[in-house]
Protein backbone atom coordinates (compact mmCIF):
# COMPACT_ATOMS: atom_id res chain seq x y z
CA UNK A 1 0.00 0.00 0.00
CA UNK A 2 1.26 3.50 -0.66
CA UNK A 3 1.50 5.98 2.21
CA UNK A 4 2.46 9.83 1.96
CA UNK A 5 4.30 11.59 5.27
CA UNK A 6 4.22 14.46 7.02
CA UNK A 7 6.82 16.89 7.22
CA UNK A 8 7.23 19.21 9.74
CA UNK A 9 9.74 22.02 8.09
CA UNK A 10 11.05 25.27 10.52
CA UNK A 11 11.40 27.51 7.58
CA UNK A 12 12.90 31.31 8.16
CA UNK A 13 9.48 33.17 9.16
CA UNK A 14 7.20 29.85 9.71
CA UNK A 15 7.24 26.18 10.18
CA UNK A 16 5.16 24.36 7.19
CA UNK A 17 3.39 20.72 7.55
CA UNK A 18 4.41 19.46 3.80
CA UNK A 19 3.64 15.59 2.39
CA UNK A 20 6.31 13.44 1.26
CA UNK A 21 5.91 11.72 -1.74
CA UNK A 22 4.24 7.83 -2.20
CA UNK A 23 6.01 5.57 -0.58
CA UNK A 24 5.11 1.58 -1.16
CA UNK A 25 4.93 0.08 2.86
CA UNK A 26 4.28 -3.95 2.36
CA UNK A 27 2.43 -4.78 5.38
CA UNK A 28 5.65 -6.30 7.05
CA UNK A 29 6.50 -2.95 6.92
CA UNK A 30 3.76 -1.13 8.71
CA UNK A 31 3.85 -3.54 11.10
CA UNK A 32 7.41 -3.23 11.74
CA UNK A 33 7.18 0.34 12.17
CA UNK A 34 4.46 -0.04 14.86
CA UNK A 35 6.27 -2.06 16.65
CA UNK A 36 9.39 0.16 16.76
CA UNK A 37 7.27 3.02 17.63
CA UNK A 38 5.69 1.71 20.14
CA UNK A 39 9.36 0.57 21.75
CA UNK A 40 10.88 3.64 21.17
CA UNK A 41 11.38 6.04 24.16
CA UNK A 42 12.03 8.86 22.43
CA UNK A 43 9.18 9.77 19.77
CA UNK A 44 9.96 13.83 20.11
CA UNK A 45 12.16 14.18 16.69
CA UNK A 46 9.05 12.29 14.94
CA UNK A 47 9.96 8.93 12.83
CA UNK A 48 13.52 8.92 10.95
CA UNK A 49 15.39 8.69 13.79
CA UNK A 50 13.61 5.65 15.07
CA UNK A 51 13.82 4.23 11.45
CA UNK A 52 17.56 5.54 11.28
CA UNK A 53 18.88 3.73 14.43
CA UNK A 54 16.77 0.34 13.80
CA UNK A 55 15.50 -0.32 10.33
CA UNK A 56 18.00 1.51 7.96
CA UNK A 57 16.60 0.23 4.62
CA UNK A 58 13.02 1.56 5.86
CA UNK A 59 14.74 4.65 6.68
CA UNK A 60 16.34 4.72 3.13
CA UNK A 61 13.15 3.73 1.56
CA UNK A 62 11.32 6.93 3.62
CA UNK A 63 14.40 9.18 2.42
CA UNK A 64 13.90 8.98 -1.08
CA UNK A 65 10.50 10.44 -0.83
CA UNK A 66 10.96 12.65 1.68
CA UNK A 67 14.44 14.33 0.34
CA UNK A 68 12.95 15.84 -3.00
CA UNK A 69 9.72 17.52 -1.48
CA UNK A 70 11.83 18.72 1.43
CA UNK A 71 14.30 20.04 -1.67
CA UNK A 72 11.81 22.03 -3.11
CA UNK A 73 10.42 23.57 -0.06
CA UNK A 74 13.46 24.77 1.64
CA UNK A 75 14.73 26.30 -1.84
CA UNK A 76 11.89 28.12 -2.35
CA UNK A 77 12.13 29.62 1.37
CA UNK A 78 15.77 30.07 0.41
CA UNK A 79 14.61 32.44 -2.69
CA UNK A 80 11.65 34.33 -1.01
CA UNK A 81 13.96 35.38 1.59
CA UNK A 82 17.14 36.67 -0.35
CA UNK A 83 19.71 33.59 0.06
CA UNK A 84 19.60 31.79 -3.34
CA UNK A 85 18.92 34.26 -6.55
CA UNK A 86 15.40 33.47 -8.45
CA UNK A 87 17.71 33.04 -11.87
CA UNK A 88 20.23 30.68 -10.22
CA UNK A 89 20.05 27.33 -11.20
CA UNK A 90 22.58 25.92 -8.13
CA UNK A 91 20.96 25.34 -4.67
CA UNK A 92 23.38 27.67 -2.85
CA UNK A 93 25.74 24.59 -1.59
CA UNK A 94 21.97 23.33 0.26
CA UNK A 95 23.70 20.06 2.42
CA UNK A 96 20.68 18.19 2.58
CA UNK A 97 21.74 16.51 5.75
CA UNK A 98 21.98 19.71 7.55
CA UNK A 99 18.12 20.39 7.05
CA UNK A 100 16.00 20.45 9.52
CA UNK A 101 12.54 18.83 9.84
CA UNK A 102 10.55 15.99 11.52
CA UNK A 103 8.90 13.36 10.10
CA UNK A 104 5.25 13.04 12.23
CA UNK A 105 4.86 9.48 13.37
CA UNK A 106 2.11 8.26 10.82
CA UNK A 107 -1.32 7.58 12.21
CA UNK A 108 -1.44 3.77 11.75
CA UNK A 109 1.59 3.50 14.05
CA UNK A 110 -0.01 5.56 17.20
CA UNK A 111 -1.71 3.61 20.02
Amino acid sequence: MKHRFKLMVPLTYKDVVIESDEVELTDQDVIQIKRLVTESRCKRYGLMPILEKNAPELYNRLWAAIEQPLHNVIIEDERKNGFVDDEDEEDGGLEMDCVSYICQIPHFAKL
